[in-house]
């Protein structure tokens, strides 16, 4: 399909070139540029609305994924805090001095010492 001219009628000899109203020749008239250019003003703001809703909404599903995993890791720091307590005291228990001489006597055979079994040493010479 052929496109109508803006001009009427050919240059030549004794012609008159006419422009119709709001074109210029050889381009797009200032309302067909202007049409256009609110179209991509408008699909451009519709992109700009978009990436920030997309955002709103990461930003969103990021905040509750953390939220879950600080949940995960408080739980798991209870646990631990408690298994700590727990092996502080049964390393208490293990190293009572009546538990050591249990074990002492019956498992190794040991006695207790009799008076000048021991002897003691000035701390000045302990080095």
């Amino acid at each position: 399909m052929a496109q109508a001219s803006p001009v009427i009628g050919v240059a030549g000899a004794g012609v008159r070139i006419a422009v119709r109203p709001g074109t210029r020749l050889g381009g797009r008239s200032r309302r067909t540029w202007w049409e256009w250019l609110n179209s991509v003003s408008i699909v451009g703001l519709c992109l700009l609305f978009l990436a920030g809703a997309l955002f709103y909404v990461w930003q969103h599903i990021y905040v509750v994924r953390q939220g879950y995993e600080l949940e995960r890791l408080r739980g798991t720091h209870a646990k631990l805090v408690q298994e700590n307590k727990m092996l502080r005291l049964e390393a208490g228990q293990l190293r009572s001095l009546r538990r050591v001489e249990e074990i002492a006597r019956i498992r190794l055979g040991m006695l207790t010492p009799k008076p000048g079994q021991v002897v003691l040493l000035p701390e000045s010479t302990i080095q």
